[in-house]
């Protein structure tokens, strides 16, 4: 017997129209290391929400020396001491199910029995960001490092807890949902499906519907691989399924006292490796989608790996198409996305897109919308006129990478360097936060902002005189000292890409539409002064 012990630890965007701020609480996202030479090699990462006592889902990769293959658990984690008060901070990490008796046949490792962990830890906040270490007294002279992130966000769409072992023959993975609270007593179906390389799906190129543009993380040389929207079959086979060709886990009257759900039951891990998988539930496959009403479950080990993230928010763009962007924030279970582009006139418009993500932040489809006769740059307010545009559908491989679909066809899409490796420069002192700013009194308006080594890049979305949509760029050319403030120019560009036509390079129209000043408050909040010298009071747009 090989003994393994481990310690460780919403509406449409009220840009437009006025609609009640969602609650947040804390989102804790992190990772947990430690290497005790000759012994194992652990790599653990984590996601949970609440404060002070955050509660989720851990995932850690054991490689124990003498064994050819890795060990995969899940379960439960749960932290006290959370909170975004900067400075020390310490409370106790618990684990459920992470030490692990085992055994070795010719070097490939099983998985026997598993213990919780529970210890305390101490570390360091900024109150956003921060590193951690627990000193396991079984491991004398070890540190365990960790490294975590918080954010404020929308509780879970629904509440999980999972459990189960992925080793180098089996996978048995078992999950419990609590359903929704208004969803108790209605008819519905629970769904368990994969994102999977197509490389580990049998029907992958005859369902072209699970293509939905996520590539897996591949070795750098290799060539890239699609995710496919997958199902196990009776025999443990991944087989390609479209959002509405989904078979049911179970179908029901939704109780109070949850489901309990075999996500993986004794399923060969070749079949799946690289997969992750989700569960979900609604009145139909394609409303479970379409709503986001699903979680992230597990992710099995792999070469090629369909992992999808949620994206940074930013300024994204098409690298062949300079002179299109797209300004994308992803909050909780929603997103704000706005394109600026060109009519066929030439002249400067955008579109927007809001509503629920899916797949964890990682998929949004959904319709555009095309605004009209608001508010001008320097005119008095009223509201605008909206109307519904074509479809769009956004799927995030990566934090940096996605595929837009929409009249335009299908592009990929990746973060934009604002400056040469600009998203790779730490955020510095005083800089206030970026995605989407606004007055709340002045509906219809909205600024996008993201700064990157000491340079910030703007849009205003607007209107102008006649009531089209227009929007205008700024920016500093040299990083700034004093981040928090910024004076400089509205500038107007045109004759570029349209939604669906060929790309064709725009050129700038006006280098001085007007003058802008932006005295910050602080992180959230800011005055912004106008042409004429009118002053307006934005603030980061909470959605």
């Amino acid at each position: 017997m090989l003994r393994w012990i481990a310690r460780a630890a919403l509406a449409a965007f009220t840009m437009f129209a006025a609609a009640a701020v969602a609650q947040t609480t804390a989102r804790v996202t992190g990772d947990l290391s430690a290497t005790v030479p000759g012994i194992f090699t652990l790599a653990l990462t984590f996601e949970c929400t609440g404060a002070p006592t955050c509660t989720g889902t851990y995932r850690a990769v054991w490689q124990i020396s003498g064994c050819s293959n890795s060990i995969v658990l899940t379960d439960k984690i749960v932290i006290t001491g959370v909170g975004f008060t900067p400075g020390p901070l310490g409370g106790r990490v618990t684990l459920t199910e992470l030490e692990v008796d085992g055994t070795n046949s010719a070097g490939l490792c099983t998985v026997t029995s598993t213990t919780d962990f529970d210890d305390s830890y101490t570390g360091s906040s900024d109150g956003t960001t921060g590193t951690f270490t627990v000193m396991p007294a079984d491991f004398p002279g070890t540190t365990f490092t960790g490294h975590f992130a918080l954010s404020r966000v929308a509780p879970p769409v629904f509440q999980m807890t999972v459990s189960g072992q992925i080793d180098a023959a089996r996978a048995d993975v078992a999950a419990n949902l609590t359903f929704r609270p208004q969803d108790v007593g209605t008819t519905g179906s629970v769904y368990v499906f994969a994102l999977a390389p197509a490389t580990r799906v049998s029907n992958a190129s005859s369902e072209k519907a699970a293509h939905l543009g996520w590539m897996a993380t591949v070795a750098e040389k290799d060539t890239p691989v699609p995710c496919v929207l997958a199902q196990l079959n009776a025999a443990g086979q991944l087989k390609a399924v479209s959002a509405s060709s989904l078979q049911a886990y179970v179908t029901g009257v939704l109780s109070g006292q949850g489901q309990a759900v075999n996500v993986l039951n004794n399923v060969p891990t070749v079949n799946i490796a690289g997969a992750t998988f989700y569960l979900g539930y609604g009145p139909n496959s394609t409303t479970m989608i379409n709503s986001g009403t699903n979680r992230n479950v597990v992710a099995a080990p792999g070469s090629e790996k369909c992992e999808p993230a949620p994206p940074q928010t930013g300024w994204w763009w098409n690298t062949v198409e300079g002179g299109r962007g797209y300004s994308i924030e992803v909050a909780g279970n929603h997103i704000v996305f706005a394109s600026y582009l060109y009519d066929v006139s030439g002249r400067a418009t955008w579109l927007l897109a809001s509503g629920n993500t899916s797949l964890d932040g990682t998929l949004f489809t959904g319709g555009l919308e095309n605004y009209a006769q608001g508010q001008t740059l320097a005119g008095a307010y009223r509201p605008p006129t909206g109307a519904v545009g074509g479809p769009i559908t956004l799927a995030f491989s990566d934090t940096a990478h996605g595929t837009l679909s929409w009249p335009g066809g299908t592009i990929p899409i990746e973060r934009f360097n604002i400056l040469p490796n600009g998203l790779s420069l730490a955020p510095r002192a005083g800089q206030p936060q970026g995605g989407w700013w606004w007055n709340p009194a002045e509906s219809g308006r909205g600024f996008f902002l993201e700064w990157q080594g000491g340079q910030l890049f703007m849009a205003g979305y607007m209107y102008d005189d006649a009531g089209n949509p227009i929007w205008y760029l700024s920016g500093n050319s040299t990083p700034s000292t004093n981040l928090q403030s910024y004076s400089n120019q509205w500038l107007q560009f045109g004759n570029g890409q349209t939604l669906t036509g060929t790309y064709r390079a725009p050129v700038q129209v006006n280098g001085n539409v007007a003058p802008v000043t932006i005295t910050f408050q602080g992180a959230e909040n800011a005055i912004m002064t106008l042409p004429g010298g009118r002053t307006t009071s934005i603030t980061r747009f909470r959605f």
